[in-house]
């Protein structure tokens, strides 16, 4: 029976991309490692890709320098971000589904045809992941379904897996309590936080942007302040992970996965951003004033 080992991103989306690989290879001996972009080279610098007739990674936006070391016979690289979309010849040996999708998780269904393979509540479930990672929020239970993810500490996508491997049902009693907290969260750090802003210029047009600290809940933070403030991007600070987020209005016409490349050698997709901490992004927040006075 083949040895396969996926490797995917550290969140919703990534929780569902196994979830799906799952069913797909379900009759063969899984295992799996979660990482991130940010920690990709770290995590896979001493991986043994040779102790495993198949190595699956999804929903990572590799670049370059990353590619070279997964770039091998025995590896499927599955990801729906538009920037790896350009990369796809630098791959020589490895095989690639990429494609630009509004998640991978839906990419991964789509591909491997595995509606027939699922009950009517795991294919909700694949729905409101690609609900939520396309940022369409058109069903209702996306939303808190991510906020839940998060809530989740240790092994979320182990965690995942134990409370909706079945399929979306609803949320239990420990779910609805988390988001309670979440929710209570958010409202106190909108009390307590100054929301930094100001215009900046990008490409010859001026762009009013929002610049906060946070780090947790940023897409709901983002979409509070966007609606509040009328600005038309905000930037948060992860200064604990080093890591900044970055998050446009509907009406926007910046791409912020090129503008995270070019700020800070990040990506993401046209909605929504993120790289490293670095002096371009602290030299433009030290522009913005504060615009609620704590």
């Amino acid at each position: 029976m083949p040895t396969i080992h996926i490797i995917t991103d550290a969140d919703l989306d990534g929780a569902g991309s196994y979830f799906c690989l799952k069913q797909a290879y379900k009759d063969n001996t899984l295992t799996y490692s979660v990482t991130t972009e940010k920690k990709f080279i770290k995590d896979v610098s001493y991986f043994k890709f040779e102790d495993y007739d198949l190595v699956i990674i999804c929903d990572l936006n590799l670049k370059p320098a990353e590619i070279r070391l997964c770039d091998l016979k025995n590896v499927v690289v599955i990801d729906h971000h538009a920037e790896h979309m350009e990369l796809i010849d630098s791959y020589k040996n490895a095989k690639t589904i990429i494609k630009d999708y509004p998640s991978c998780t839906k990419l991964i269904y789509d591909n491997f045809k595995l509606e027939n393979k699922f009950n009517k509540n795991q294919k909700l479930l694949v729905k409101l992941i690609n609900d939520y990672d396309s940022y369409t929020l058109s069903l209702p239970f996306s939303k808190p379904l991510n906020q839940v993810f998060w809530t989740y500490t240790g092994d979320r996508v182990k965690k995942f897996e134990e409370d909706f491997g079945k399929g979306f049902f609803g949320f239990n009693s420990f779910h609805k309590n988390a988001l309670t907290i979440v929710e209570t969260k958010i409202n106190n750090f909108f009390k307590e936080e100054t929301i930094h802003g100001g215009s900046i210029k990008i490409g010859g047009n001026i762009y009013n942007v929002a610049g906060v600290v946070v780090s947790f809940s940023p897409n709901e933070i983002a979409e509070r302040i966007i609606k509040d403030y009328k600005v038309d991007f905000v930037i948060m600070l992860n200064l604990k992970g080093k890591s900044v987020y970055m998050r446009r209005s509907c009406d926007c016409p910046l791409n912020m996965g090129k503008l995270a490349f070019k700020l800070m050698d990040g990506g993401g997709h046209h909605d929504s951003a993120g790289g490293t901490l670095n002096d371009s992004i602290i030299n433009i927040t030290k522009l913005l004033k504060p615009l609620n006075e704590k």
